[in-house]
């Protein structure tokens, strides 16, 4: 690793431990307290908190895989050490006074710890794929340290290895890298959606196929097996969000969002040149635009595209407007967390703060919804700007 490299990781991991502790939202209170019960000796976390709900502080259910639950849920045990002891305290803690704990900035660094070795990681790999302007903005852009620490949600871990698996597809050591897809895979869905890309980004064999398919399923398949019939599991799951919302968009009856998906894959598969981090350019514009994502869903393509958005200064500048009225959209959402409530460590009263979404429909007497609807139409409008001049000046 060369002086530069060092220089920039070292000012990027200042910036985030600077960041990590001021900002907070309650997805990451109430993951850590599922994730408490494995150290509890709950192994069947949707059937614990099914038969439990009436009992429990927090009663919502837990939508995740259960990889996610136990290698979190070990994370959390490895960190115990670190956490003072009302920790378990606060995060049982949901009533009126759920927010005013003395140790709530020391809470939010230690559990942000590893998401900052995940995404300094993910910022190395960049600069083996790639080169040091790839990292450079990894590290230094506003949307990824908004998405890990302010949202602070899990993502960046499925991410980590969703970006180590391309590089090793990149090196072309396949089964490997179908194998670290499954993990991330294994931990949160959306990497289905990187899969078909992958499978075709080499020259076509049916052998090879099969084996990288297996490799990816196998992680999928060892992680659920044992709660693969449980109906508690199968309910909790269910109510993941991500298949939901990709089909929400329709145009008679069909839905938006896997059409687009279907016809870039299409045309990824037909192309000569297999120009991956293209397409999944294509899928990242095309999910803000008929997807209603949570905000940290951006995340998920982010590592993929930074080739061809920083590729000249006008694909960036559109890129970063893009993200903006991404970010509006975000704020218009009816959450006091997703504004001022982020500043709480700081000062509990920036949760009494009047939210965008308020100011909106009370000052304003306005739809946020309809304001989403426009800004959607403007990120689309945009994206034609960038998408059509780039392909045809590629072909």
């Amino acid at each position: 690793m060369n002086k530069e490299i060092k220089i920039l990781l070292i000012f990027g991991l200042i910036i985030r431990l600077i960041l990590a502790p001021i900002f907070y939202h309650p997805d990451i209170k109430s993951q850590n307290f599922h994730f408490q019960f494995l150290s509890q000796g709950k192994l069947n976390i949707y059937e614990f908190i099914d038969k439990n709900k009436e009992k429990l502080p927090y009663r919502d259910t837990f939508n995740y895989l259960p990889l996610t639950y136990l290698s979190l849920g070990v994370g959390q045990i490895l960190l115990r050490p670190l956490l003072p002891a009302d920790f378990f305290t606060w995060i049982n803690d949901w009533g009126p006074l759920q927010n005013n704990y003395f140790n709530l900035f020391y809470f939010l660094l230690v559990l942000k710890i590893p998401y900052i070795f995940f995404d300094l990681g993910i910022g190395y790999l960049l600069y083996k794929i790639y080169n040091i302007k790839i990292i450079t903005f990894w590290l230094f852009n506003p949307l990824s340290l908004y998405l890990i620490y302010v949202l602070a949600n899990f993502d960046i871990i499925p991410v980590f290895l969703s970006v180590f698996s391309f590089y090793l597809l990149k090196k072309s050591r396949l089964s490997l890298a179908f194998a670290f897809l499954g993990i991330a895979t294994a931990l949160k869905l959306y990497p289905l959606l990187f899969l078909p890309f992958y499978i075709f980004y080499h020259p076509f064999n049916f052998k090879k196929i099969i084996i990288n398919t297996f490799a990816f399923l196998l992680p999928i398949i060892i992680s659920i097996i044992p709660f693969i019939f449980n109906p508690f599991f199968i309910q909790a799951f269910s109510s993941s969000g991500l298949s939901q919302k990709i089909l929400e968009f329709k145009y008679m009856s069909i839905p938006i969002y896997p059409l687009i998906y279907f016809i870039i894959l299409l045309k990824y598969f037909l192309s000569k040149k297999k120009d991956i981090e293209r397409s999944f350019l294509w899928l990242f514009l095309t999910f803000i635009v008929f997807v209603n994502y949570h905000p940290q869903w951006l995340l998920w393509f982010l590592p993929f595209i930074l080739l061809p958005i920083l590729k000249t200064k006008l694909n960036t500048a559109v890129f970063m407007i893009i993200v903006i009225l991404s970010l509006l959209y975000v704020i218009l959402i009816n959450d006091q967390f997703l504004f001022w409530g982020h500043l709480i460590p700081i000062d509990l009263d920036y949760l009494n703060l009047t939210s965008p979404y308020q100011i909106v429909v009370q000052r304003f007497h306005l739809i946020p919804q309809l304001i989403q609807g426009q800004l959607k139409l403007v990120i689309a409008l945009l994206s034609l700007i960038y998408i059509f001049p780039t392909r045809e000046k590629n072909n």
